[in-house]
Parts: C-alpha cells; sequence; structure tokens
C-alpha cells in the first residue's frame, strides 16, 4: 500500500487520536510564540493532513495554502469550511506557483520526505524575502517512534545537519531548538523540535 493510500485510508478517524490531537496543540503554540503571524500573510502549511495545525495558524493570517499528498486527508480539511483556507493535493516539491507566500508551516511531515535537499530548495524558491518556515517534527531517534516504518525516510533529525542544510540552501537566521517530549508506552521519551528560518 502507498504511504498516501494509508494516510486516505486513516483520514476518518485521524483527528481522533489523543497523541496527534497533543503534537498538533504544542507545535502550534511553539510556532506561535516564535514567529510573529498576522492578518496579512499567506503561507503554506506543507503536510497538512486533516488540518491540526492549519486550523489554528489560518486563525491569525489571510490564507492559508494546506498541502498534502493525501486526497483523503485534505477531504477532511475542506470539511471544516475555513474561508480562508484552500488545498492542494500533491507534493510539495512538484507544486509550481509563480505566487510567492510569506511563510511555510509543518508538524510531523519531514520524515515522510526523501529528498531534503529538493524539499529546502522548493521552500526557498516558494518563499517572499524576509519570509520565515517553521517546522517542527522528530528529533534523532532509534526508529521506534512509528509501529510501521514504511514511507518513513528518516528517523528523526538532528541540529547540526538542519543548520547546514537550511543555510546551504539560502536560509539565515537558523534555529533549531527542541520544544517537547512525547511519552510513547515504556519507551524512552521521543524529543521534538522547531526549526525556523528566515528567507
Amino acid at each position: 500500500m502507498s504511504k498516501a493510500n494509508r494516510f486516505d485510508q486513516n483520514a476518518a478517524t485521524w483527528d481522533m487520536s489523543n497523541m496527534r490531537q497533543m503534537l498538533a496543540k504544542n507545535i502550534y503554540d511553539a510556532i506561535v510564540k516564535n514567529i510573529e503571524l498576522n492578518d496579512t500573510m499567506e503561507v503554506i502549511d506543507f503536510g497538512a493532513g486533516t488540518g491540526l495545525l492549519s486550523r489554528n495558524i489560518a486563525l491569525h493570517v489571510r490564507s492559508l495554502l494546506g498541502v498534502d499528498t493525501s486526497s483523503g486527508m485534505l477531504e477532511k480539511l475542506n470539511e471544516l469550511g475555513c474561508e480562508n483556507i484552500s488545498t492542494f493535493h500533491g507534493d510539495i516539491c512538484k507544486f509550481e506557483t509563480e505566487k510567492k507566500y510569506d511563510g511555510i508551516v509543518s508538524a510531523m511531515t519531514m520524515h515522510h520526505v526523501e529528498h531534503l535537499d529538493e524539499l529546502f530548495v522548493k521552500l526557498h524558491e516558494l518563499l517572499k524575502e524576509g519570509s520565515f518556515i517553521a517546522i517542527a517534527d522528530l528529533m534523532k531517534e532509534d526508529g521506534t517512534f512509528h509501529a510501521d516504518n514504511d514511507g518513513v525516510h528518516h528517523f528523526g533529525f538532528d541540529e547540526e545537519y538542519l543548520l547546514s542544510l537550511a543555510q546551504k540552501h539560502g536560509f539565515s537566521n537558523v534555529r533549531y531548538q527542541k520544544i517537547f517530549d512525547v511519552q510513547k508506552e515504556a519507551k524512552e521519551p521521543y524529543g521534538i523540535f522547531l526549526l525556523t528560518a528566515s528567507r
């Protein structure tokens, strides 16, 4: 089963997970603490899914484009009926537009992206001068966070690698900070980071 199909099948019950709601809430809190959002901004949420992060970010900005490879997830996002949220079904690396955005946010998606150089080239291309990225994901882990690692291309990320990657592709003011821990069963806590940078 493809990654998109698996997410399509889980879309109807995705938001029922307390873990996913907690992740989205804590990531949202960290983004608004570190980024000054305002109602003139047009932003992208890549890997938007059902909109657990999007729906809250959209409260602060002029418009939000939710990008995801799962049509089922985006159907749930569209059902929210938020007037300032639109969606694009596809891979953000293949998203072509002349428009430039004020910011890009993401929650727990980057570990599903195989080619990170390609991703950061696209993020830079989509942004205006003076804009931002705010990407949250797993700190380096041992591969046990997911019960099934199909479609998982990275077991988290360390600080040195991501700082170097963002700087390599033209971002400045790059900051990697641990924002909270996730406890799963009897395992060691998994750290979640927020990477912020300016275009």
